[in-house]
């Protein structure tokens, strides 16, 4: 019986498979025999040499135009859904968790057929290897809290942060001319410790994706990670609950509060007693922070003709732009929470002064080649040790809205 050329092309490819495995399991031998005994012995070695001798004449084999014909004719005879499901399967879960039925339709595929499905899942990685392609990604945006742009941020090559701080005053006296003096006791200080915390983040990425794809994936990964980061890390520095993660603003009990005169929306008047209950020396650098919403909120307020306060020569708004609220300036932080009763919706302080965001370590990045080479993937392992912690509580002063 006459073999036809797509069974020519299939035996070519099976045989080559074969080939290959081998080649790997005796590579690992001799690694294997190069750390136990300084160097493989020589038959590893030899039988090393007759399988890279055999790969590339199989190669050759390969790239024959008449073979290359033939793997074409191969390619148009598999192209079937039962195929392209047992590659998309092979490449999320490995070869190990295909059936004999599917294995078999892997293995009879040509070379470049079996790239190009298991990239044809789009979710995969097809979206990012198209023939024709526009070079660019589609993102939503992300938001994150940028806390960071206003608290001190300080490094340290140690487990923690210490910062020594004044837990007591004493208070000076009058004397007379020759009256006797004693000690004006009260003055203390103590300790204030704040630990470094780790955020990871893992992402896989198929060997064929970095290879094939339109984009540097591995950039990619590294900036998406870094946005990830900042959105974790903005979260925990409102709302970290200091166990395991940096403490919020919102979670440090002792910051005080003032409430709103309603429970529906936010007040001039509310703002207004913010602004003064701070304390002078902090209100001077002070700074706003709520939610987008918020802030929109506070652009409705009107006077009693309707009008909005928000307008050029209101006093306390700046010439009619959202750039300060009584004079100080504000951020949106989207981790705070919208206008809801008994919600701190708003967070009036100095940041500088009252709240440390401590890095240990900059963004450490690894390259996780062997971890899941099984199912042909490399992870991108990122970690990075921060804390965060509120030092001066009274530096702030948080707006609740009225219940």
């Amino acid at each position: 019986m006459v073999s036809t050329p797509a069974q020519d092309a299939r035996s070519v490819h099976e045989t080559l498979l074969q080939e290959w495995h081998q080649f790997k399991e005796v590579n690992e031998l001799q690694q294997k025999e190069t750390k136990q005994l300084g160097e493989a012995t020589q038959e590893t070695k030899t039988l090393i040499s007759r399988l890279n001798d055999r790969l590339d004449t199989l190669e050759a084999e390969l790239n024959r135009p008449e073979r290359k014909m033939q793997n074409a004719e191969l390619g148009r005879v598999q192209q079937s859904e039962a195929t392209h499901a047992a590659f998309v399967k092979a490449l999320r879960s490995g070869i190990g968790g295909l059936d004999p039925e599917e294995r078999k339709l892997v293995k009879m595929v040509s070379l470049s057929e079996a790239k190009a499905l298991a990239l044809g899942d789009d979710t995969a990685g097809g979206y990012l290897a198209t023939p024709e392609y526009v070079q660019d990604i589609i993102k939503t945006v992300l938001l994150f809290s940028p806390i960071r742009a206003y608290a001190r941020v300080v490094s340290t090559n140690n487990r923690s942060l210490q910062i020594p701080y004044r837990t007591g005053v004493f208070a000076a006296q009058w004397v007379s001319e020759t009256g006797a003096r004693s000690e004006t006791k009260g003055l203390a200080y103590g300790l204030l410790d704040i630990p470094n915390f780790e955020m990871y983040a893992e992402v896989l990425a198929s060997e064929q994706m970095l290879e094939d794809a339109a984009f540097d994936i591995a950039a990619q990964i590294s900036m998406e990670t870094a946005m990830q980061f900042g959105v974790t890390e903005g979260k925990a520095f409102i709302s970290g609950s200091a166990a395991g993660q940096p403490e919020g603003i919102l979670t440090n009990a002792l910051i005080p509060s003032v409430v709103t005169t309603t429970a529906t929306t936010v007040t001039y008047t509310g703002l207004v007693n913010a602004f003064y209950t701070l304390k002078t020396a902090y209100a001077r650098d002070a700074v706003w922070a709520m939610q987008r919403s918020t802030v929109g909120l506070v652009r409705q307020i009107v006077d009693s003709s309707n009008r909005p306060l928000w307008d050029p020569g209101f006093p306390g708004f700046s010439n009619g732009q959202p750039s300060t609220i009584l004079g100080a300036p504000y951020f949106e932080a989207p981790d705070l929470p919208a206008v809801a009763t008994n919600a701190y919706a708003i967070v009036l302080g100095n940041w500088k002064m009252g709240y440390y965001v401590v890095d240990r370590t900059s963004v450490v990045v690894k390259r996780l080649i062997e971890k899941y080479a099984e199912t042909g993937q490399i992870a991108f392992l990122t970690r990075k040790r921060v804390g965060g912690q509120v030092v001066l509580p009274e530096a702030f002063i948080k707006l609740q809205i009225h219940t």
